[in-house]
């Protein structure tokens, strides 16, 4: 009687550790589960699929491998800006950074959904935005075209080369975040996954493009009014592009 009084305790201790540890695991994972779906950030180096200068480390994900690329190209004696080469590249790197962004989540316990299950979302001309957001991005290389035949010396410079790039990006981000929505709408967790990521993405965008053409604005050249603008008319796309 005595050692079964002594051994009731002992259970009943090792049943409650059990139980406490049990529910601080679950507490624990499913706290970092919450966090991580209202936290979760892209990997740093994701910035350069999207920046017109990229960080250049040999240790980056996608540096790294678009020099080993270009490395290997060469030593099969082949060129390696070959569209051929390139489309090859860019096919296989975007299926590898896939790859560790699905281990990431995966780690963090974030479950993506099955590529399978993610509808078709609609073709670019569909949403009214885009068409709006495209008609700026035309007036942009228009001024661009008109600025080369005539030979400005400021279509040259890296305020110029961030306008381009970047108004490219933004375009194409716009679409990326409509879609985002569209996911969103029709209960795709795909959507609300990439939409965070893509309105930071998008105010970078933004951030860079008044950089450049307030750089551009201040240069006595024949596109001036023109630039102003299509900077006025920027400014006025932002709010919309927020309200995505």
């Amino acid at each position: 009687k005595e050692i079964k009084m002594k051994k009731k305790p002992k259970r009943k201790l090792i049943k409650e550790i059990l139980i406490n540890e049990s529910l601080k695991c679950f507490k624990e994972k499913r706290r970092a589960i919450e966090i991580s779906k209202e936290k979760f950030k892209m990997p740093k180096w994701m910035e350069c699929v999207w920046r017109r200068v990229p960080c250049g480390r040999d240790d980056c994900p996608i540096c790294g491998r678009i020099k080993k690329d270009r490395q290997q190209h060469i030593e099969r004696g082949e060129n390696p800006d070959d569209i051929q080469s390139v489309f090859e590249d860019v096919g296989q790197n975007l299926k590898e950074t896939l790859e560790m962004i699905k281990r990431d989540t995966q780690r963090m316990g974030i479950d993506i959904t099955n590529i399978e299950d993610i509808q078709e979302p609609p073709e670019p001309e569909e949403f009214p935005f885009y068409q709006k957001a495209r008609k700026w991005n035309k007036e942009i290389f228009k001024i661009a075209s008109e600025a080369e035949l005539s030979g400005d010396w400021w279509i040259n410079t890296e305020a110029a080369a961030d306008l381009f790039w970047y108004a490219n990006t933004l375009l194409t981000k716009i679409y990326r975040q409509l879609c985002n929505r569209w996911h969103i709408k029709n209960g795709d967790d795909y959507g609300d996954f990439d939409y965070q990521y893509t309105k930071y993405v998008l105010e970078e965008c933004l951030k860079i493009l008044k950089k450049s053409l307030k750089e551009l604005i201040s240069f006595d050249s024949a596109q001036k009014i023109n630039l102003i603008l299509v900077h006025d008319q920027m400014i006025n796309l932002e709010e919309d592009i927020f309200k995505i």
